[in-house]
């Protein structure tokens, strides 16, 4: 039996931060080192999602025209930045508002207001209950059982729309997921040197963090490993930060175990400077000597080593010589032997550009100027004092410092003919120490988006008329993205998510670049206020349902556009679970719901969400005592293809005796279907042909019991690849086998259902998890119906002959083809070798 222990270490977004880390336990206190990590079981959890609950004692103070949906639906956008990273196989879903009297069985996150965060603490988050150390398929982890983020009730400094609040938020949702703070400006580093934005809130070193700990396939496929040791004196120093950037892109990094060693993970391919630096002392009233909850072993918590002086990969004081790193494989022994220092005083920096009078966190330029100039401070950089030096690592720009106000520098930057786009680092040194701050300063094409203008239009849309607005641009109403219908240079019309009559949204304009209208507007961001209009009104039914079963529920609307905007169903526990919405028509959705047998019995919160309405009943769902009927347990299927004709197999629970298959009828959509076999509380049906594609409705009659209705997916069959070919049209044999690197092309069928055109952004061609690069999709003008989908084989394939090659299309998956192939080295066989 396991036994839960507690651990009420929680995050504060107010301090300093070291490399991308975990929350680790070592078994042994001698080499070798393995970390155990605190993390969420996948296999608990349905589709590979965490809940998160939100209390229903929200806020007591707001900022001026924010509300508690306003806030809710920012909250609900930070969490879904995180379900972004297709490397890692964790997924957060809102689970509505819940009250603290809701026991929870399974994993979930709590996200709660509290006036008792410590003086100068924004918000806190972390993993509060965690189970003992368990063997898993990856090796030993500890599962977390519960998370907590804390917010302070007082929101009234942070408005929910600014860019301060929406990052605190996806900051401690990290933590909660078991990601520890960063020293590589991403949003896992705390506020003072984050350098990520609401428009681009994740960097690589957060992608990297999330995926080592709930990895997809493809993550050790698509990135590289780098792995060494650092030592001072001959003996490993613990928790040393070593951090791989390149000259223009993003930084990733990890800390080293006790015996100095370590392993970085999620390195994209490129040329790398490497580098090792000790982690910056805590600030006054820290509990830790750093900001981080320290490692342990079988005797206690772990301490960092001595500080030393910041080093560069092959022992140098600055960035002169870069490493490769490849996709799939690891480069290693990069070592490096440190010097001692007495104490680290130059870390910490933040760097700040303006836009009018709004201070841009980073500094952020546009291509183009010959100078522009960015302010900055921090621990040791607070005046030009002789022997103090700022440069860019390997950047064509060139600096200049001088004194700005008290406390703060400014920095005079000299741009390039050649300058591009992209981040830069600064390193600065002064009396012998050396400090990196990765992405100090951000270079961009276009000046950040702005909104000067709001006209509403007879349609119920707004025409936006502004700067840096096009087809690439998201406009937020609040925390939920509205439509674009149209767009022009510097003009788009959108269609606003739902709201009650009176809401007032805050617009913002978010470009690809990390740029967003708050840069321009910031607390004056402009805001639109819904009409007077009849108030829409969605009821659920059934509203109670029994423990331990899985079944269907209908949403009713009036006044509703479903069509338009998919509303959303939650139950307060993490014990009751929505699989899927399908939306029927503008006022009808059914839902996949699925009650744990241990879910606790009576009532239940019900949110509904539709656009910016959350419309939460305290009482508004029922559950009932368990009835032990046999039900289908659709949630526990495994993924696959379900499409006419196809034989599915779905779990049967709570039968106590079949005799046979002949004693289950089943209809498929009021159809009969035939039932082919039952095997150990498995039933494996036929869906009948013919039935048109979207949501089904399943019934059983199990030895005359009728089971509940569930409900399951109807797509279109799986796509087939009839032919690999070269882009000349000539089929490809072991005679013109391609190299990786190679551009060719696949005529497939299927790609469609037959009445819309196939979207090459969800076309995925693969090899054993290493995606290739899609480039064209177009149709087949020897054979109507099938298409020719042409694409570019990555460098980093696998190296098979022949190489296994499956097309996606959403989740329809085809069979194999093995691919004729020339592995690298390989020659082909009209070179005379």
């Amino acid at each position: 039996m396991k036994t839960r222990r507690l651990a009420m270490l929680l995050f504060a977004a107010a301090s300093l931060a070291p490399a991308y880390y975990h929350f680790v336990h070592f078994q042994t206190r001698t080499a070798p080192y393995t970390p155990i990590y605190a993390r969420f079981d996948l296999a608990s959890l349905q589709n590979k999602t965490v809940p998160f609950f939100i209390s229903e004692t929200g806020p007591s103070q707001m900022a001026s025209g924010d509300t508690v949906n306003s806030v809710i639906t920012q909250i609900r956008a930070a969490a879904q930045v995180w379900n972004s990273v297709d490397t890692a196989e964790i997924k957060l879903a809102f689970g509505g508002l819940h009250t603290a009297t809701t026991t929870m069985n399974a994993p979930w996150i709590e996200v709660e207001f509290t006036d008792e965060l410590p003086p100068g603490v924004v918000a806190q988050g972390g993993p509060v209950t965690r189970l003992d150390p368990t063997p898993g398929a990856a090796g030993v982890y500890i599962p977390i059982a519960k998370s907590l983020l804390r917010l302070p009730r007082n929101l009234t400094s942070r408005p929910s729309f600014s860019e301060r609040f929406f990052l605190t938020v996806v900051h401690e949702f990290g933590h909660t997921l078991g990601l520890q703070h960063t020293w590589t400006s991403s949003v896992m580093s705390t506020e003072i040197t984050r350098s990520t934005t609401k428009a681009k809130p994740l960097g690589a070193d957060d992608v990297a963090a999330l995926s080592v700990l709930y990895p997809a396939p493809k993550f050790a496929l698509q990135t590289g490993v780098i792995t060494g040791r650092v030592t001072m004196a001959g003996a490993g120093v613990n928790l040393a930060s070593v951090v791989a950037l390149t000259p223009n892109g993003q930084a990733v990094s990890t800390l080293t175990n006790p015996d100095g060693t370590y392993r970085m993970e999620g390195v994209s391919a490129g040329l790398y400077f490497i580098y090792a630096h000790p982690l910056p002392p805590a600030l006054a009233g820290e509990p830790q000597p750093v900001n981080l909850e320290l490692p342990s072993d079988p005797t206690g918590r772990l301490l960092p080593g001595a500080a030393f002086d910041t080093l560069f990969y092959p022992g140098t004081s600055g960035p002169q010589q870069t490493v490769t790193v490849a996709a799939g494989q690891s480069t290693d022994n990069i070592n490096f032997n440190v010097t001692r220092r007495a104490a680290v005083n130059l870390h910490s920096v933040q760097t700040y550009s303006y836009v009018g009078q709004e201070p841009i966190k980073p500094a952020s330029f546009v291509l183009g100027k010959q100078r522009d100039t960015l302010v900055l401070t921090g621990y040791g950089a607070t005046a030009a004092v002789p022997g103090f030096d700022i440069s860019l690592a390997s950047a064509p720009e060139t600096l200049a410092v001088r004194n700005y106000v008290q406390g703060y520098l400014a920095v005079d930057v000299s741009l390039s003919p050649v300058s591009s786009d992209g981040q830069r680092h600064m390193i600065f040194n002064y009396a012998g120490e050396t400090y990196v701050l990765p992405s100090a300063l951000v270079m961009t094409q276009k000046n950040p988006p702005s909104i000067q203008g709001v006209q509403p239009n007879a349609d119920k849309t707004l025409t936006l008329n502004g700067a840096s607005l096009s087809t690439a641009t998201q406009v937020w109403v609040d925390g939920v993205a509205a439509k674009v219908r149209s767009a022009q240079d510097g003009q788009l019309t959108v269609a606003l998510p739902p709201a009650a009559p009176g809401y007032r949204g805050v617009l913002a304009a978010l470009n690809p670049d990390g740029q967003s209208s708050l840069f321009v507007h910031g607390n004056n961001s402009p805001a639109w206020t819904y009409e007077a209009s009849e108030l829409p009104q969605i009821s659920i039914s059934p509203a109670a349902l029994p423990a331990g079963s899985e079944t269907m529920v209908e949403l009713t609307g009036t006044g509703t556009a479903f069509d338009q905007w998919t509303p959303s169903l939650a139950f307060g526990s993490s014990d009751i679970t929505v699989r899927q919405v399908w939306v029927l028509s503008p006022t009808r959705a059914v839902a996949a719901v699925s009650v744990s047998p241990v879910a606790q019995l009576g009532s239940a919160y019900s949110t509904i969400s539709y656009g910016l309405q959350v419309n939460a009943t305290a009482a508004g769902f029922q559950v009932l005592p368990a009835t032990r009927a046999p039900y289908l347990a659709v949630s526990q299927m495994p993924k696959s293809n379900v499409y006419p004709g196809a034989l599915v197999t779905i779990p049967l629970v709570n039968v106590q005796q079949v005799q046979s298959a002949a004693s289950i009828q089943a209809t498929v959509a009021d159809r009969p279907a035939l039932v082919t076999g039952y095997f150990n509380g498995q039933v494996t049906m036929q869906i009948p042909t013919g039935l048109p594609l979207g949501p089904a409705v399943i019934r059983l009659t199990v030895d005359g019991v009728n089971t509940l209705p569930v409900l399951l997916q109807i797509d279109p069959p799986p796509p087939v690849i009839l032919l690999a070919q070269s882009i000349g049209g000539v089929p490809l044999t072991s005679a013109n086998a391609p190299r990786a690197g190679d551009t060719i092309q696949l005529v497939v069928s299927g790609l469609t259902d037959g009445t819309s055109q196939p979207d090459p952004l969800k076309i995925k061609v693969s090899s054993n998890g290493v995606d290739h690069s899609v480039q064209s999709v177009t149709a087949n003008p020897q054979q109507q119906g099938t298409y020719i989908v042409q694409f570019s084989l990555a460098l980093n394939s696998p190296q098979l002959s022949p190489l296994p090659l499956v097309l996606s299309v959403d989740d329809r998956t085809s069979a194999q083809l093995m691919l004729p192939f020339r592995p690298a080295g390989a020659t082909s066989p009209d070179s005379g070798a």
